[in-house]
């Protein structure tokens, strides 16, 4: 994990993007290997919870870059490529509905796509 206790901002970024790229070689092999490795279609679904933290401030929401924490990681893999129910800002509460209707007949109702952050002093005053 990336922590700035004893570092600074661009450590923290430099330090993100070497996990980054091994974490992206680590995944790619790791979905080759299931797509060339399955006897069924194959569904992929890769999300993050949360974005980067180089503009987070805990105890203080003022001054968070909200934009860059609540971006994450929304991957997604479908074995027929048909991608036209997904749209550039869902999350997660809606990805897993969309997928679950059009592969699976569950019935889906459209949540908003909303994402919250609270601080550890606080954990329930959440922020929009």
């Amino acid at each position: 994990m990336l922590f700035m206790k004893n570092g600074n901002t661009a450590e923290y970024i430099e330090n993100y993007k070497n996990q980054l790229i091994f974490t992206n070689h680590q995944i790619s092999a790791a979905i080759d290997k299931i797509i060339s490795n399955s006897k069924r279609p194959v569904i992929i679904i890769l999300q993050g919870d949360h974005g980067p933290g180089s503009g987070l401030h805990w105890d203080n929401p003022e001054k968070t870059n909200f934009h860059e924490r609540m971006s994450i990681l929304n991957a997604y893999y479908f074995f027929d490529r048909n991608y036209s129910k997904l749209y550039p800002s869902i999350s997660p509460v809606n990805s897993f509905g969309i997928i679950l209707n059009q592969y699976f007949g569950v019935p889906y109702t459209k949540q908003p796509d909303e994402s919250y952050f609270s601080s550890w002093k606080h954990p329930y005053h959440l922020t929009k």
